[in-house]
Order: structure tokens, then sequence, then C-alpha cells
């Protein structure tokens, strides 16, 4: 008879970084959408993204919104990292126009943390368990994010799936500025279909985002994805 500790399958541990873009108050962007990077050795994307770095000697934040023709080159590398390496990418996009986040959920924060929490949820596998790093949101002083994420997770899978949850500054976390640049280019393709931005093919935007979609297979992102790497899906669909 075989021994019951040696058929045992060792756990499954992962990182999985959570960054958002947009904003959920105000009619200014009618997109909020939040991303979620998820790797089991975040080492093996942070070490070449720092090399990159080092030899193009960019310290910068890595930021949608700072994409230029100049700098096209060197978000191309940096994303290439990602597209190279076997980690997921998982994302929910809301439409302000389409859906009341904040009325449904009792304000900005609440909302951001309902959309967090499912997106947590969604990404993580059967048996395995996560230490979630997300990007310092500001929170209100009696709100506890950390616990509400973790505690929400493993409630409804009914097991310790969240280790726990720690927020970070962005600025100092390269995993989490990636997030930025790929759920910026997600959302700049949603802008696009409500003409609120141009898919002209001399925008550095849409260089890149040309560059994410075709390395990855996609068409578009726009209505929802998903395939082994990609989950994107349209909150409320």
């Amino acid at each position: 008879m075989s021994d019951p500790a040696r058929r045992q399958q060792p756990p499954k541990y992962g990182f999985a970084f959570l960054d958002e873009t947009g904003t959920l108050g105000g009619a200014r962007d009618p997109f909020f959408a939040v991303g979620l990077l998820k790797c089991s050795e975040p080492y093996k994307l942070a070490r070449p993204m720092q090399r990159i770095r080092d030899r193009q000697h960019f310290y910068d934040e890595i930021k949608w919104n700072k994409v230029s023709e100049k700098k096209l080159p060197l978000m191309i590398d940096l994303v290439n990292v990602f597209l190279s390496s076997d980690a997921t990418f998982s994302a929910f996009v809301a439409d302000k126009t389409k859906h009341d986040v904040i009325g449904r959920f009792g304000g900005s924060f609440k909302a951001y943390e309902a959309l967090a929490r499912q997106l947590v949820r969604a990404s993580i596998r059967r048996g395995e368990t996560v230490y979630v790093i997300a990007d310092e949101y500001s929170t209100p002083p009696a709100e506890t994010f950390e616990e509400n994420v973790r505690d929400y997770v493993n409630a409804r899978l009914k097991r310790p799936a969240v280790a726990g949850v720690c927020r970070m500054r962005s600025s100092g976390v390269d995993l989490l500025q990636l997030i930025d640049v790929l759920l910026g280019a997600v959302v700049y393709e949603y802008k696009a279909k409500q003409g609120i931005v141009s898919l002209a093919s001399y925008k550095p935007k849409a260089k890149l985002l040309a560059h994410v979609k075709r390395r990855s297979g996609v068409k578009t992102f726009v209505g929802g994805y998903r395939d082994e790497r990609l989950n994107i899906a349209e909150y409320g669909s």
C-alpha cells in the first residue's frame, strides 16, 4: 500500500499583482478597469525588466500615459517580458455609461474593492494559493481592504486560497507598473471603439496596442477575450 503522504500533491503557490486604471467618480473617463497579473516566480519577470531599465538607463515609472514615440521601443521590450513568460493577465472592464457600479456597491472605494475581489477569485485555479500584491489605492480610515478581499475570496472558495494581501506603492513595483501598461492597452481599444481616441497607425499607443494583440494572437479585446494566458471580461456581461 502506498504512503498517503507521498500521494499528496504539494500546494501550488502564486503571486497576484493587482492594479486599476481610470476613475469611478465623474463622467470624464467612461471606463474603469481592474487588472491582475499572476505568476509563480515574480523574479522571472522583475529581473529581465530591471536589465532593460539598466540597459536603457530608464528609471522612471512604466505608465501607459507615458507611452510616446521615443519610449515605444522600451515599452515594447518591457511588454515582451510578460508575453515571453508563463504569467497570466486578467481584467474586468466596467463601462460606467452602462453600469452604475458606484451606486450598486455604495461608493467608489466599495466598487473598486468589489471588482478587485471578484477578479482575484476568478483568477485562482483549483488547489492554488496566492499572495496578493495590490496597488496602494486610497482607502477610507475604517476600511480594511486587505482583510475584505482575503476573507471574501476564501469564503467563496471555501478554503484559504488567498494567504494574504499587501498593498504597495506602484512606483516601486515594476510588475504593478506593467499591469498599468497592459490594462491601458485594453482600455485604449475600448475607448477607440467609442471614438474617444484614435487607432491611427502613427500613434505610439495604437502601435503598442497592435503589438500586444499581434504577439498574443488577439483580434480584439472589445467584447472580452479568453485563452490560457489572457482573460478580459466586461463587467455586467
